[in-house]
């Protein structure tokens, strides 16, 4: 497929759905509704926001009800998730075994496609820095998608389906050309990455390391580094009672905010910042990876881009795991 069909398909997404995709503003990118081709920015350029707010809104309510009548809310009108780059991708694959019980977010994820992008995977890999896996072959067994797009060194795409409803929606826009990718779980047949098994070991243990006491110095709790993550999943439910009825809505929250972990008797698990330094690690590298043998980060550095203070958290990983080998 050439820049023309490629053109041609984007045009016929957007002109029955919501399209979420890269967009250069003032020399950055950014993850934003798009109306039209020309806005998508195709460099792979690793946006300074995720799409995370696709899949898990800020707020979103719930349900309400009425008198005797409940109505739960969901999105009511097609949306797609276009050139999500292979780190948010990784990030989305978390996501779908987080909240793979939960309705709401099933709803939601039923209507809304996901199309990954890479402008080739040996060059997203080296430009975004991971510092957590190397480069597979099979990368792509290993994420949940419903399209990917592959441009290739000629100029040209080709298209990989990875669900039925991906599949679908190809033919409906007349792409026949396709190879169908099979998700085969989470940790390849090679096993968990060594690297991800080396994180867990230098932040499991590592409470009474200095680097703790420095962070906590500095760092202010303000929370965007956990507001910009794309792997950051926790949220509060609120009930908002009304004249007639009660309102649930779901909030994006953080363990780096005040009321986080407040308990009966005003008491706070996570009083100190170091604590609150410590539990965002031990939560990334040591809990999610011992439930899923998956990343609870996936290196994209956004925390690091948005930090006041300029927190670092791939320095801070090498430095625990060399005191670790002291």
């Amino acid at each position: 497929m050439d820049l023309g069909e490629l053109q041609k398909f984007v045009e016929n997404l957007l002109s029955d759905n919501i399209v979420y995709a890269p967009m250069k503003k003032e020399a950055k990118v950014f993850v934003s509704p798009i109306n039209n081709f020309a806005e998508i920015d195709w460099t792979s350029e690793l946006p300074a926001n995720s799409f995370k707010s696709v899949f898990l809104p800020p707020e979103e309510i719930l349900w309400k009800n009425a008198g005797k009548k409940f109505k739960t809310a969901f999105a009511s009108k097609k949306t797609i998730a276009l050139a999500m780059n292979v780190l948010d991708l990784q990030a989305f694959t978390l996501f779908e075994h987080v909240f793979e019980k939960d309705i709401y977010y099933q709803r939601r994820r039923q209507n809304t496609f996901v199309v990954g992008f890479t402008a080739g995977l040996p060059d997203d890999f080296r430009k975004y820095k991971i510092f957590h896996a190397d480069y597979e072959e099979n990368v792509l067994e290993h994420l949940i998608f419903d399209i990917f797009i592959e441009k290739q060194k000629n100029g040209n795409f080709i298209f990989f389906s990875g669900s039925e409803k991906g599949q679908k929606l190809l033919e409906e826009n007349n792409v026949k050309d396709y190879e169908h990718i099979e998700f085969a779980g989470l940790v390849p047949e090679s096993g968990m990455n060594p690297r991800l098994i080396a994180n867990r070991k230098a932040v499991e243990l590592s409470f009474n390391d200095k680097l703790w006491d420095e962070l906590a110095e500095i760092c202010l709790a303000c929370g965007k580094c956990s507001v910009v993550c794309p792997t950051c999943f926790c949220f509060n439910l609120e009930d908002d009672p009304q004249l007639n009825g009660v309102e649930r809505k779901r909030q994006w929250t953080s363990c780096f905010y005040p009321e986080f972990s407040k308990i009966c008797g005003n008491k706070k698990e996570l009083a100190e910042v170091k604590k609150k330094l410590y539990f965002w690690y031990y939560h990334k590298f040591v809990r999610i990876p011992e439930e899923l043998s998956y990343y609870g980060c996936v290196s994209c550095m956004r925390c690091f881009n948005v930090c006041p203070v300029g927190i670092n958290i791939a320095a801070n990983l090498q430095r625990l795991a060399k005191n670790q080998q002291k």
